[in-house]
């Protein structure tokens, strides 16, 4: 079951110029700034080779860590597999193995099966709408 809207996602060519953007000119603030390679993010989004880079943004008056936030998402490689824009909206979910079996059954087409991330915090999925637009959902762990 849905607990809650997490974050949404886009696409971004150029990370500097869309900082710039969002934080000098929005005036959205800096939460974190991760960049991911390797087995983990290899096996969340099938695909290998993969080196992204996200920056999580939040409201002015929104206090740290909490949801919603908002996400950018850089691709070092492969080079932007996808066009830029709207990426992914994100769910969190009370138990992630339990929701994947119950929407599997559904009929919900996903790209790899709930992934625990290297931290141990959390664990993630990826599926598709009807519309195959991306949806993640994620159960924090801790």
């Amino acid at each position: 079951m849905i607990k809650n809207f997490r974050h949404a996602c886009i696409v971004v060519k150029d990370l500097n110029k869309s900082l710039r953007f969002y934080k000098d000119i929005l005036g959205l603030k800096l939460s974190k700034v991760l960049t991911v390679k390797g087995k983990y993010p290899e096996t969340a989004l099938n695909k290998k080779g993969i080196k992204l880079t996200y920056v999580k943004l939040r409201c002015p008056n929104q206090p740290k860590n909490t949801l919603p936030i908002f996400e950018l998402h850089y691709w070092h490689r492969p080079r932007m597999p996808t066009k830029s824009g709207y990426n992914h909206i994100s769910f969190t979910v009370k138990d992630l193995d339990s929701e994947y079996r119950r929407l599997d059954k559904s009929g919900v087409k996903f790209l790899s099966r709930p992934t625990k991330s290297p931290d141990g915090k959390t664990k993630i999925c990826f599926g598709y709408d009807p519309d195959n637009h991306l949806i993640e959902f994620v159960e924090d762990l801790l």
